[in-house]
């Protein structure tokens, strides 16, 4: 995408011009993400947190697994461990371990039988479905 610039103007109460600053604009959101709810909000320092605990091949797996299950509120759209063993290739027993892993560390909860994300790192930004 190509950068565009333009000029941002401080005006006083009289409209005269006190500053002048260029602005760039480096990269725009298409409006139709708002409103199909296309996208999830990540806090900045998650990456650091998830390299500092060390994490595994399936626990990064499973993470992203659920990443992709989100819904509205954070929740994460009911799932089964076995399916989703099945789906990375791994056991029960694994899948389970990495949930716990990601629980421990507070980037998921659960609440009676559904998980949800927490909104410590991540916050669903899309519409109700």
């Amino acid at each position: 995408m190509k950068k565009r610039s333009s000029t941002l103007l401080d005006l006083d109460e009289n409209d005269n011009i006190i500053s002048e600053e260029n602005v760039q604009i480096i990269a725009k959101i298409p409006k139709y993400h708002f409103k199909k709810g296309r996208f999830f909000l990540m806090n900045k320092s998650f990456p650091t947190f998830l390299l500092e605990k060390n994490y595994s091949g399936l626990n990064y797996r499973v993470l992203f697994a659920l990443l992709s299950k989100i819904d509205f509120n954070n929740r994460i759209k009911t799932f089964r461990q076995i399916e989703l063993a099945e789906e990375l290739n791994s056991k029960q027993s694994n899948i389970s371990r990495a949930l716990k892993k990601l629980e421990e560390d507070e980037i998921i909860e659960k609440k009676e039988h559904d998980y949800y994300f927490t909104d410590r790192f991540i916050k669903y930004a899309g519409d109700k479905k």
